[in-house]
């Protein structure tokens, strides 16, 4: 039972990296049906949780949506295989997982500082009862932030657990 139980929280970047993808395959699909509302659902659905990293994934020169798409399909490939070979893919897993919450992590930073201004004092002004772009503030963000760090602790035990019997 404790098997299936971290295989499931291992699987946690794969989530990230699978909806990272549907977010970029949300975009050709809203420009070529705009006025679909369940092409504006998927793109502003992940848009609060994905934004960032998918930004800058498709910033770098010569990656494009198409190439974007296969390589966060071939990562979350990859993440479903880590998780259920842990002990084959040690180095892989934790690399895998820490991209992960490093792309999360980016998310709700730059979500919780927007604000406008010089001030060191400022806080951030937000709209009256419309957190909707912080990730932890939607159950999908929430959701994907816990079962990506739950994937990096179960990277780290297997870590200290191989350090522990050599």
């Amino acid at each position: 039972m404790w098997i299936a139980i971290f295989t499931m929280m291992r699987l946690g970047p794969s989530l990230a990296y699978a909806l990272a993808s549907i977010f970029v395959l949300s975009m050709p699909l809203l420009e070529s049906h705009p006025s679909s509302a369940f092409a504006w659902w998927l793109y502003m659905t992940i848009l609060p949780i994905m934004r960032e990293p998918i930004y800058l994934l498709l910033a770098v020169p010569g990656v494009g949506i198409w190439s974007a798409t296969v390589l966060l399909m071939i990562a979350s490939i990859f993440g479903i295989r880590v998780a259920m070979q842990p002990q084959r893919h040690r180095r892989s897993g934790f690399i895998h997982a820490h991209i992960a919450l490093i792309g999360t992590g980016l998310t709700m930073v730059r979500g919780a500082v927007a604000q406008a201004g010089l001030s060191e004092f400022a806080l951030p002004q937000f709209p009256r009862g419309d957190w909707s772009f912080l990730p932890l503030s939607q159950p999908l963000g929430t959701i994907l932030f816990i079962s990506v760090f739950s994937a990096c602790i179960c990277s780290h035990l297997t870590v200290i657990k191989r350090a522990i019997s050599a």
